[in-house]
């Protein structure tokens, strides 16, 4: 058994103009994971994801506190705590805090898992 907190997770900060902080909680590369990928997006207000696909993932989003919108191919979703959403392998997406004054927290899962350089790769801005 393996077990993580998330304020003790560093992650990753990515800057502008898609600022926003991703803390793997459970990947290959943190705690050997071999099926599923789990993650928190942490999204300032005014700031959002890039937008990106994966070729050979399946993801899911749950937002856990504040709101915004996520884009999902040509359909737009308001996000707010509760809402779950399913992203087909391939399907274009993209987080986005519309929000003023409230920092969107959305936690994610994969599968199969990214490789650490597919996840830079692709949330980086090159595409996968």
């Amino acid at each position: 058994m393996r077990f993580v907190r998330e304020q003790d997770v560093v992650g990753d900060r990515l800057e502008a103009p898609h600022a926003r902080h991703v803390k793997h909680l459970a990947a290959p590369w943190t705690m050997g994971t071999s099926k599923i990928w789990l993650g928190i997006s942490v999204i300032e207000p005014g700031s959002s994801s890039n937008p990106h696909a994966h070729d050979q993932q399946e993801e899911v989003f749950y937002c856990l506190s504040g709101g915004g919108s996520i884009l999902v191919g040509e359909d737009r979703l308001v996000l707010e705590p509760g809402t779950c959403v399913f992203i087909p392998q391939g399907e274009m997406h993209q987080l986005i805090n519309d929000r003023k004054d409230e920092v969107l927290r959305v936690l994610s899962a994969s599968s199969p898992p990214f490789d650490r350089g597919g996840w830079e790769r692709v949330h980086a801005g090159e595409g996968e």
